[in-house]
């Protein structure tokens, strides 16, 4: 009896280290910039291959499992490939949406803008 619930209990931590080790390597390498002063915050994070609009002020395509997280002064946005192949956006932790209103797509105009500022310099920094 003891030698069956032994066996279970290494088949049940097995599991859950699969589990484990499945959720926390599921997107892969990311990226995190943060700045901080006296009046003003800043983070950028993103993971996956993400492709920014001609424009420069939208997200045209993010890689399956990637991401990109935005927020300056408390004020979030998260985006993501959907299911449809479209952009899902997740502004301030609200429901995703994949149609935006002018004010989210001038949020999102001024998070691709920045992200690709501070992208560069850290490529620079890198090179």
């Amino acid at each position: 009896m003891k030698k069956f619930i032994y066996k279970h209990i290494q088949i049940i931590a097995l599991f859950a280290m699969m589990i484990i080790s499945g959720v926390s390597c599921r997107r892969g390498n990311s990226t995190t910039i943060s700045m901080r002063d006296d009046n003003n915050s800043q983070t950028i994070e993103y993971s996956g291959r993400v492709v920014f609009g001609t424009d420069h002020r939208s997200i045209e395509s993010i890689s399956k499992k990637g991401y990109v997280k935005f927020e300056r002064n408390g004020k979030k946005v998260g985006a993501e490939a959907g299911t449809n192949g479209k952009i899902s956006y997740e502004f301030d932790g609200g429901s995703p949406v994949q149609v935006l209103d002018e004010g989210q797509k001038l949020f999102v105009a001024d998070a691709v803008q920045t992200i690709i500022k501070e992208r560069s310099k850290l490529q620079a920094i890198k090179n």
